[in-house]
């Protein structure tokens, strides 16, 4: 056998390993991509059981939509969790303070409720 065709027959075994190793790679590929749908599955069905278990699912598609359309800029922040805590709690109200020339609004509105009772 010439050097030539010794050459000749590494190139067909060098091809059919390649091939043989491409094959072996697409199958790792594939595997991953169907773990990765077997996560994403499971997340799915545990955020879809947080949401039932907040009561989130009485919610229409419409109100859950515009919800989550609100929430989704959140998540670009730093803490989601405290930036929506801070939104959501109650601001405190400073006290009404009366000012010369201005009604006295506190005994005002139905039945003499006051200023307090409003709010």
């Amino acid at each position: 056998m010439t050097r030539t065709e010794r050459l000749v027959q590494q190139e067909v075994r060098a091809k059919a390993k390649l091939e043989v190793d491409r094959q072996k790679h697409a199958q790792v590929q594939s595997k991953l991509r169907e773990e990765e749908k077997r996560q994403r599955t499971k997340r799915y069905f545990l955020v879809g059981k947080m949401a039932d278990a907040a009561g989130l699912l009485t919610l229409s598609d419409t109100d859950l939509a515009g919800l989550f359309r609100l929430l989704g800029p959140l998540t670009q922040g730093p803490d989601l969790v405290a930036v929506l805590e801070s939104l959501l709690c109650d601001a405190p109200r400073p006290a009404l303070v009366l000012v010369d020339g201005c009604a006295d609004l506190r005994s005002c509105g139905p039945s003499g409720a006051s200023v307090d009772t409003v709010y």
